[in-house]
């Protein structure tokens, strides 16, 4: 029997279980019930650490393989048992389920540490979704940011040698063995060039082109997995993306081009750097380039003891991957806080942001960055005839719920404005979505050019950067205005009349938003003068927010 048809044996008997667990309790199977997006959730996450179907190599060509299959099956079995033995009508719930996220986020994270390689990367997606996973997953695996675990001197040689044909102490002046952080695929270290210079070397784990077959192979067997518990759970169709980009993630040559087209693109922004390549010193597996001293962006101790500004910091980020995203088309599909750094600049004292990895990175065609454009614009104004209509010049036909994929927050058409930050009901929500709804999202992922996928995934992963930075600027807002200036300056042929008709947009634009925050204010103030005098219920104000809406943008059609 295959290992996948063994393991398969075994969780559907852990289905029969549960079945009967559900007939003798005289539950209708049917029916919604509190506890299952938790049991899903574990079930999940034991899938994601099973990590070792090996399904590509029929028999275990690498021993190393063989451990790291049975220690994540090991994972996969305690997350699961534990979750199925959680009783949903349990009085105390609420706080055994927490607890046992909290431990089964631990095992999470010890086992990506351990298996390392493409473990790290899966780990850091989770992590990024933070308003939709629980807060005790994202919070521990957030940690794979930068904690991943070193690998030998002997192994860093072998990689030298191989790539080089000498040693690092022969290369570079000096070159510290002792790893200043170590990432998902590679290890960074501090080194001086023979003319003095300090440099950043970053250098692939030497069996990682090895593991690259069968931990692809892991992949495949969680999808396997979610999709053997969930028909619809299909993540098969981005495997074959997932394939291709790490393909290039692996060839450091191809990341030192990114990264200068990326300073090229830059060069606009005064307050961006990216560290300059030393090609003489550089190779498929090993990369060269400028030392440059920062904190991590989500450091908020660190920025508060230097007196930099989250808001801007963050109004500075949000412009820059705008740029990207609207303009540019060459976009950042990797900034995790591990990848942007933040100093106080030499002269003004102000904050610098720093991008670091540049190797994973995607092209945005511009027929599909305009009508992002247009799309970003209509949802801020709260435009429905405007968000469908470039919503189908992408290929989407379920707007609303691309408004939601972009925005990471729920879209109220008839309520109040789209907003930089989150109540807990908007995460309450979003988290009801992902659980109920998954179908639908992957459906509208789908629909999507494949070269959105990345996009939205540097939307979100810098969406919870300003999250954590307690959404002191409203994103999509800023965001918004960019897309807005993109628009024209994506035009060919620009003329005074073109510049014209933009500024005008330009003028409603801000008067819409405008005049929908003044009203609100007004509102609220009404109804709170209402209620303190007993005239109205504490929820009055929350419904009429929800009947106001801006007036229809007659200028922008």
């Amino acid at each position: 029997m295959r290992p996948l048809q063994r393991v398969r044996q075994l969780l559907s008997v852990g289905g029969r279980i549960r079945e009967r667990r559900l007939l003798h309790g005289q539950r209708k199977v049917s029916a919604p019930k509190k506890g299952f997006p938790v049991l899903r959730l574990g079930l999940l996450a034991a899938g994601a650490v099973a990590l070792g179907y090996d399904g590509i190599v029929n028999d275990f060509t690498y021993c190393g393989a063989s451990v790291r299959f049975v220690r994540s099956l090991k994972t996969a079995g305690l997350i699961a048992a534990d979750y199925l033995r959680l009783d949903e009508n349990d009085a105390e719930y609420e706080t055994k389920v927490k607890v046992l996220h909290k431990k089964s986020a631990e095992r999470l994270l010890e086992t990506c540490l351990l298996n390392g390689g493409l473990y790290i990367k899966v780990g850091q997606g989770f992590a990024a979704i933070n308003h939709i996973l629980p807060v005790e997953y994202t919070s521990t695996l957030s940690r794979l940011q930068d904690r991943c675990l070193p690998t030998s001197q002997a192994d860093v040689q072998k990689v030298f040698r191989k790539d080089f044909g000498q040693l690092p102490e022969e290369i570079y002046q000096e070159f510290d063995y002792k790893p200043v952080a170590a990432a998902s695929l590679a290890q960074v270290f501090k080194a001086k060039l023979h003319s003095g210079e300090q440099v950043a070397v970053k250098v692939q784990y030497n069996d990682l082109q090895k593991r690259f077959i069968s931990d692809l192979g892991t992949i495949i067997f969680l999808q396997d997995i979610v999709e053997f518990f969930f028909k619809d759970y299909n993540f098969g169709w981005i495997l074959n993306d997932l394939r291709k980009n790490l393909v290039l993630e692996l060839n450091f040559l191809q990341e030192g081009q990114n990264a200068e087209r990326c300073a090229k693109d830059m060069e606009k922004f005064s307050y961006v750097h990216v560290p300059k390549i030393h090609w003489s010193h550089t190779k498929t597996r090993v990369l060269t380039l400028e030392w440059m001293d920062g904190c991590k962006i989500n450091d908020l101790e660190t920025i508060a003891r230097q007196k930099l500004s989250l808001k801007d910091i963050d109004v500075k980020l949000f412009d820059a991957f705008a740029e990207q995203i609207f303009y540019t088309g060459f976009v950042h599909a990797d900034p995790h806080p591990g990848n942007i750094f933040v100093r106080p600049n030499s002269k003004n004292g102000r904050a610098d942001i720093i991008l670091l990895d540049h190797g994973l990175y995607e092209e945005l065609p511009q027929n599909v960055r305009g009508p992002l454009c247009e799309f970003w614009e209509a949802t801020v104004l709260r435009n429905e005839t405007k968000m469908q209509a470039a919503a189908e010049k992408i290929g989407i036909a379920d707007y609303m719920r691309f408004a939601e994929v972009l925005f990471q927050q729920p879209i109220r058409i008839r309520g109040g404005r789209i907003r930089g930050k989150l109540s807990q009901e908007d995460i309450d929500h979003m988290q009801e979505i992902a659980r109920k709804n998954f179908e639908h999202i992957m459906g509208t992922l789908k629909e999507m050019p494949r070269s959105m996928l990345f996009v939205v995934r540097n939307l979100n992963t810098v969406r919870a950067i300003s999250h954590q930075h307690g959404d002191v600027v409203n994103r999509p807002r800023v965001m918004a205005r960019y897309a807005q200036k993109c628009l024209y300056m994506q035009k060919e042929g620009r003329s005074p009349l073109r510049f014209v008709h933009w500024l005008s947009r330009r003028v409603y634009f801000e008067y819409c938003l405008f005049l929908s925050a003044f009203k609100l204010r007004l509102l609220d103030w009404y109804f709170n003068v209402l209620y303190l005098l007993g005239r109205a219920p504490a929820s009055a104000r929350t419904v009429m927010s929800e009947m106001m809406q801006p007036p229809e943008p007659e200028m922008l059609r």
